[in-house]
């Protein structure tokens, strides 16, 4: 799965599509703990892998998520989808259409951040992040989950995005 988010890192760089960062957090649990080196050593290149502390609170508690799901995030930090198994698998289209659709559209409304490069790059890519058939148009918008945006997540979503960003600031 690892080598594959790169890919898929790749594939984003080569349509245009800019300013997406892709973040690893591992467990908290011992035997994930004990394994990250060896998550660090299979996951591509640029991609951080954070690791969190026993003593912290747990980032995929704090972000309702789960191990092995995608949270996508807009340019202001507000969550567009939570993808979860077995959607969340690379070789299913969700992820990329996650932030695609995260990318070029603004799905949270009223965006503070603006990229005149987005614009120019969307009309030329926007036709590719369209779903391919009904079925598939059907899928992603039954299996992708838009967590509602509550105070009390968003303060807890900040916390853990400003430790994580500390921590990969090492």
């Amino acid at each position: 799965m690892f080598i594959r988010l790169g890919s898929l890192r790749d594939k984003l760089a080569r349509r245009r599509v800019t300013d997406v960062s892709f973040l690893i957090v591992n467990e908290q649990e011992a035997l994930s703990r004990a394994m990250y080196w060896e998550l660090k050593r299979r996951t591509a290149a640029a991609i951080p892998v954070y690791q969190q502390s026993p003593m912290q609170e747990d980032v995929w508690e704090a972000l309702e998520g789960d191990k092995d799901d995608f949270l996508v995030y807009d340019r202001c930090g507000r969550l567009t989808f939570h993808i979860v198994l077995p959607y969340s698998y690379l070789h299913f289209p969700y992820v990329e259409a996650a932030i695609l659709a995260t990318y070029f559209k603004d799905i949270c409304g009223n965006c503070s951040v603006q990229s005149s490069m987005k614009n120019a790059t969307a009309s030329k890519i926007s036709t590719d992040a369209q779903p391919h058939n009904k079925k598939e148009e059907a899928g992603d918008a039954t299996h992708t989950h838009h967590m509602p945006h509550d105070v009390h997540v968003h303060q807890s979503v900040s916390k853990v995005k400003t430790d994580i960003h500390r921590h990969t600031q090492k």
